[in-house]
């Protein structure tokens, strides 16, 4: 069975993201332009993209991440060693600061931020008993 779980998105850099856009744009209130509105407003639709499309799939014991239309990851849950809360600000498929590192066998990280944490290692877990969460999240 197929199940997704959205990334928790940050109030605040959602806010800040969306104010930086909007003050791209105050150049074309003094001098507008047509090739500047174009790539203002595709710039905006890149940055928009992630926000809209960036979510943690389950299916058939693999986890598939998909951020944006330009990352789209696939990892066994039979690799995840252990899951545990993290504050990394390295790039990441989350936008969200309340994350949580998944470490794989290889010792390969991810770094995530689901909407619904719990419920999502409880279903890594359920199809992985052997995870170890530390702390307990």
């Amino acid at each position: 069975m197929k199940t997704v779980y959205k990334s928790k998105v940050d109030k605040g850099l959602l806010i800040a993201i969306i104010a930086i856009v909007l003050l791209s744009y105050l150049p074309l209130l003094f001098e507008f332009s047509w090739i500047a509105l174009a790539l203002l407003v595709v710039t905006a639709a890149f940055i928009a993209d992630p926000f809209c499309n960036t979510s943690y799939t389950i299916d058939n014991g693999t986890l598939h991440i998909k951020c944006g239309i330009f990352l789209s990851s696939s990892f066994p849950i039979d690799r995840i060693t252990k899951i545990s809360k993290t504050n990394s600000c390295l790039s990441a498929p989350a936008l969200s600061m309340d994350r949580i590192e998944i470490r794989f066998a290889d010792k390969k990280t991810l770094v995530l931020s689901p909407n619904q944490r719990q419920a999502f290692i409880d279903h890594l877990r359920s199809l992985n008993p052997d995870i170890v969460v530390k702390p307990p999240l």
